[in-house]
């Protein structure tokens, strides 16, 4: 049900996080990207409200990762590491 995996390590550098939406078995749509967990807050509580079924799951995994799951669609803001320049040139990505 997980339309992104999870970070595999913790992040040492910045996080952007990452709100998307979608269908069980159909992807995903990236909603926006956000600088932080709470300036993300309201826009994952706004598309949260917008699944048109009564919600059957929401949950914070070990990533800090939060979801929210009705019928067949979920919601999901998600932490990933931003790839800068010097970290690619440096060969970190």
């Amino acid at each position: 049900m997980k339309p992104v995996l999870p970070m595999p390590q913790q992040a040492t550098g910045p996080v952007v996080w990452i709100l998307s939406q979608g269908e069980d078995h159909e992807g995903g749509t990236v909603l926006g990207v956000y600088a932080s967990k709470g300036i993300a807050k309201g826009p994952f509580a706004e598309a949260a409200r917008s699944i048109p079924f009564d919600l059957d799951g929401a949950w914070q995994d070990e990533t800090g990762a939060v979801h929210a799951h009705g019928g067949c669609d979920w919601v999901s803001l998600e932490p990933h590491p931003l790839v800068t320049q010097l970290a690619v040139e440096g060969g970190a990505a």
